[in-house]
């Protein structure tokens, strides 16, 4: 089955809270919280691609609510989150000079920290959430979905929130981003076995090199592993000329 077709999201302004980060690039600050909304707008993708207008929005209906549900937020004192942005940034600088660094670890409430405090994905905040449990990535959305009510006979979606949770597993090897759904509910109910055993067969990162900045810096990784509670991003060994 094709990958469903993920818009990106929408830029915004920077964070209040500890000092704003330097840019860095997708995996070191928005990464999984791009996965968890690949995920997210894939299965949405996946209902509209399969069913007629009427029974999607029947489906839509289903499982949004009205309101959004209050999403936890990560503390993270100004000491804290200087020396992990220091962290952060050392890898990123040695992954541009090509210098081998050694694995940088990150644990769910340091990438939830650094999301926070990205000003390109502060419109995000509040609204997404990570948890990391064993090796699998488990995200908590409150998103509204006003987006998908400008579209011709889905205007009764308007107001709307997509308020759920998903567990999927996530990992880079051989230059390939894998992501796969273990679990997902919305409004408190999961699909139908049917659908979720069609939606645990997508790999929701098949296009992500698409995108020439996300290919470039997959490039430069040799892998991602979640593991013990943490993501672990290892940088590829370039051998001397």
């Amino acid at each position: 089955m094709s990958d469903p077709t993920t818009p990106a999201p929408p830029p915004a302004q920077p964070a209040a809270g500890p000092p704003p980060a330097k840019g860095r690039g997708c995996f070191f600050y928005g990464c999984i919280t791009t996965i968890v909304i690949l995920v997210v707008m894939g299965i949405v993708a996946f209902f509209v691609a399969r069913y007629a207008i009427n029974k999607f929005v029947g489906f839509a209906e289903q499982y949004t609510e009205a309101k959004p549900m209050t999403v936890p937020q990560v503390q993270m004192s100004s000491t804290e989150y200087q020396e992990l942005d220091k962290r952060v940034s050392a890898f990123a600088d040695a992954l541009r000079a090509q210098n081998a660094p050694a694995p940088l670890v990150l644990t769910g409430d340091e990438i939830n920290a650094l999301i926070a405090n990205n000003p390109a994905w502060k419109g995000w905040k509040g609204k997404v959430f990570l948890a990391i449990e064993g090796d699998r990535i488990k995200g908590r959305v409150s998103i509204p979905i006003d987006e998908l009510a400008r579209f011709p006979g889905l205007s009764r979606l308007k107001g709307r929130y997509l308020n759920g949770s998903a567990a999927f597993k996530a990992s880079l090897a051989d230059g390939a981003l894998f992501v796969t759904l273990q679990s997902v509910e919305a409004n408190g109910q999961a699909p139908p076995p049917t659908i979720m055993a069609q939606l645990q067969s997508v790999n929701f990162a098949q296009n992500a090199s698409n995108d020439p900045k996300t290919a470039e810096t997959i490039g430069k990784l040799e892998s991602i592993e979640v593991k013990d509670g943490a993501v672990i991003i290892k940088a590829r060994v370039v051998s001397p000329k």
